[in-house]
């Protein structure tokens, strides 16, 4: 399994992992199921955990098939569905048609594949076995072991299971790999499809049950075991995670699949899975005295505040509610046409993220909504739960807290780097395009030119300028461009007009007035092998500008023509740095097409093409994954803040 290149206490940089799971949902029944009469004597009238450690002494000792080629051979009856294929939890579509399907043994990887999706299955270890330090008897376990599909294998890695809020991986049939949006813990996770959910949830508790005797030191093993792992025997499970498996074994009840697999097992390992058996052990044992009610009081505190950026994110802040009860989570919720537009939640209806709703885990005590519009006034609510999924009870009663604030409507001030040049081409038809990395107020002037810099602080002066309104707000993302010839909404050239020179040239952005203190945003400079460092500039070189930093806010290439072409999709200081860098342009000596560029900003970036930065900066709350075998070359520094 796959560890994190690095770990700091806001971020993390991942290789590229996804777990893709998928689910079948079928009604339960007793009709299949062959318990062996007596089988679960010793765990009559007990609960909490003496029923767990009954359950153990039924289930330990088990027989322990060997991995190779024993687990491969298991699947053979184990994992075989009515049409003979294998059963890939990872691959298969419910009441569809799955995106490709295996056939046993001639589609099993050997000693390479999982290249792409859809190229061979291998042996899933849907509890990863760095938790357990990969020995035996854990790592042939076929209760937890499952036939997968490899390339999705490899996605899953070491990361737990939980609901995923913004995705950076999806499988064929939907399992998502991205940020946790399961309160309580906010690191990357996988999400399966809904229909296996609860097989996963019971394949962890059989995991508790099984191993109680040793489970309590494997959260030392990996960070991720860490987060689902609380250093004990009972109840084994963080609170956070193991609310989370309570509701997906509740949300996904025991299918024929499973009863039929644990009876093949049995015949295989000569023990069972308890909670196939008996899905009411699961609340016997975890849950002896039921559900929490819902939670004492509300929380205290609660105000909103500018986020960042201020015209598109606002904060929230609260202190935790006390209590006899704790909430297990926060449901926040918000409006932008007022308080009495927010619904109130509905005990055992889960609320999941997205647009303006949000579950925040205890001990957090804050929030940020991004993507806001500008110049909003948005409204939000509070609602402390206890309890996960369909036992999921809030407070709903008492004075609900409620929070208001107001996005600015952007910036009109721009500093180097608020936008970057994505495209200059001095082969005729002249081109010039930027991408807004900042919100820019209607009515905003940025200026371009292609005068340069005689020595790093004084400007040349007699060629032309380029001036753009900005005719309504500019979002984050959006590209502008200029063609020479072109008449488009914002753009003009005052007398003397705006022309490239067709060996190469400079285009500066700027603020103000040139040559009486302007404000540099960004610069590229074409046709020349780098920045002058001595003699004399021509109208078409230059020195590198004092107020801009090479590969990073002043891209410089000896094309004459180029634009950049690489990832578009990720945090504004991600994009930044990648922009900056030439490596990540096209570049030629003859007429570019301009490209249909498309830039999402978002918190999580994925490298997923080779590329190179200068300095390379990531945020508070910002994750940045490399997809594995993609090479990612940062020649300077990396700044966390």
């Amino acid at each position: 399994m796959k560890k994190p290149l690095y770990t700091f206490a806001n971020f993390r940089i991942f290789f590229e992992t996804c777990l893709t799971v998928v689910v079948l949902s079928s009604v339960f029944t007793t009709a299949f199921t062959q318990i062996p009469p007596g089988y679960y004597n010793q765990a009559a009238g007990k609960n909490g955990q003496t029923l767990q450690i009954a359950l153990y002494n039924i289930i330990k000792g088990h027989n322990v098939v060997n991995y190779t080629p024993g687990v491969w051979n298991a699947f053979y009856t184990t994992d075989k569905k009515s049409n003979g294929k294998i059963w890939d939890m990872y691959s298969d579509v419910p009441g569809g048609t799955p995106p490709y399907e295996y056939t046993p043994g001639s589609s099993q990887c050997g000693s390479g594949g999982g290249g792409v999706e859809g190229d061979c299955y291998s042996r899933e270890h849907s509890f990863p076995k760095s938790w357990f330090g990969d020995v035996s008897p854990m790592n042939t376990d076929l209760f937890h072991i499952f036939p997968t599909d490899q390339y999705v294998n490899n996605m899953h890695s070491n990361f737990p299971f939980a609901v995923v809020g913004t995705a950076t991986a999806t499988s064929l049939n939907g399992c998502k790999k991205g940020s946790c949006a399961t309160p309580g813990y906010t690191g990357i996770v996988f999400e399966p499809i809904d229909a296996y959910k609860g097989d996963f949830a019971r394949a962890y508790f059989y995991m508790a049950t099984r191993y109680q005797n040793i489970i309590a030191a494997w959260s030392s093993n990996d960070p991720d075991a860490d987060a689902v792992l609380d250093g004990t025997s009972y109840p084994a499970f963080e609170t956070w995670y193991l609310n989370l498996l309570i509701s997906w074994h509740n949300q996904d009840p025991v299918s024929a699949k499973e009863i039929a697999r644990n009876d093949s097992i049995y015949k295989l390992q000569l023990n069972r899975n308890p909670y196939i058996d008996h899905p009411e052990y699961v609340a016997t044992v975890w849950t002896p005295s039921g559900p929490k009610p819902e939670p004492t009081n509300q929380v205290t505190g609660f105000v909103a505040s500018a986020g960042n950026p201020s015209y598109s994110a606002i904060k929230l802040f609260w202190t935790d509610a006390a209590g006899t009860v704790l909430p297990d989570g926060y449901l926040v919720r918000g409006s932008a046409a007022g308080y009495g537009n927010i619904e109130t939640p509905t005990d055992g209806i889960a609320v999941a993220d997205g647009g303006l709703d949000k579950n925040i885990g205890t001990g957090i005590q804050t929030c940020t909504f991004t993507g806001l519009s500008p110049a909003t006034t948005y409204y939000f609510k509070i609602f402390p739960y206890s309890n996960l999924g369909i036992l999921t009870d809030y407070k709903t009663d008492g004075t609900i807290p409620v929070a208001t604030d107001t996005t600015t409507a952007g910036i009109s001030i721009l500093q180097a780097g608020d936008i970057a040049i994505v495209e200059v081409s001095t082969t005729d038809p002249d081109k010039v395009s930027f991408v807004a990395l900042k919100q820019i107020s209607a009515g905003t002037t940025i200026n371009f030119t292609d005068n340069g810099f005689q020595d790093p602080n004084t400007v040349r002066t007699g060629e032309g300028f380029l001036i753009y309104t900005a005719p309504s707000v500019i979002t984050v993302g959006t590209v502008v461009s200029w063609y020479k010839g072109l008449v488009g909404s914002g753009w003009s050239t005052p007398t003397g007009g705006f022309s490239l020179s067709t060996g190469g040239d400079q285009v500066f952005a700027y603020q103000g007035v040139w040559g009486s203190g302007q404000t540099l945003i960004f610069g590229v400079q074409t046709g020349n092998v780098g920045w002058l460092t001595s003699g004399i500039a021509s109208s078409n070189s230059s020195y590198l500008p004092a107020a801009l930093i090479n590969n990073i806010t002043a891209v410089n290439f000896p094309e004459k023509n180029g634009n950049y072409s690489l990832i578009t999709n990720g945090s504004v200081n991600a994009l930044g740095g990648l922009i900056g860098y030439p490596d990540n342009w096209t570049r030629s000596a003859i007429i570019l097409t301009t490209p249909v560029w498309a830039f999402g900003i978002t918190t999580g970036t994925l490298i997923n093409q080779p590329s190179t930065v200068e300095d390379f900066t990531i945020g508070t709350d910002e994750t940045v994954t490399i997809q594995e075998g993609i090479h990612f070359t940062i020649t300077g520094n990396i700044t966390i803040h």
